[in-house]
């Protein structure tokens, strides 16, 4: 049973690096989410402050001259992913990062599956969503919102 779970394990780590591999490709090619324009795309971002005991890691953080997007990639997105973004990882980087504090920050969630209602959450709080279907990555950010 233990080499079962780690072979399983291991397909959805897979599955997982499959999907930000696919998401992080179509941004960087493209440079654009929510309708905004970036400069630069960077993926794995990650940062540690020891003195206050904060490190962060950013899958996906896109920036141009006035806005920042955070993206969070799953193989499968849900809730906890969303409360996560915006109670953890949001803060995190304005505590990390503080010379884009001037910055609009928007922020999405993408993946190859939702849970059932997952996307009207995150729609509903301002979050671009980007799913994989088939072998193309779509975006549906009219409801996105600044934080």
């Amino acid at each position: 049973m233990k080499d079962v779970r780690k072979e399983i394990g291991g397909i959805g780590d897979s599955n997982g690096a499959m999907a930000e591999e696919m998401i992080f490709n179509a941004l960087d090619k493209s440079k654009t989410f929510g309708g905004i324009k970036f400069d630069d795309v960077d993926r794995n971002l990650r940062f540690k402050l020891k003195k206050i005991k904060l490190e962060a890691e950013f899958d996906v953080v896109m920036q141009n001259g006035d806005t920042i997007a955070l993206i969070e990639t799953k193989y499968k997105v849900k809730s906890k992913h969303i409360t996560s973004i915006l109670e953890k990882h949001l803060p995190s980087f304005k505590r990390l990062f503080p010379v884009f504090n001037d910055h609009k920050i928007i922020i999405g969630i993408g993946g190859m599956s939702f849970e059932k209602d997952v996307e009207e959450e995150a729609i509903e709080k301002g979050i671009g969503i980007i799913k994989i279907v088939g072998d193309k990555v779509e975006f549906f950010t009219d409801k996105i919102k600044y934080y």
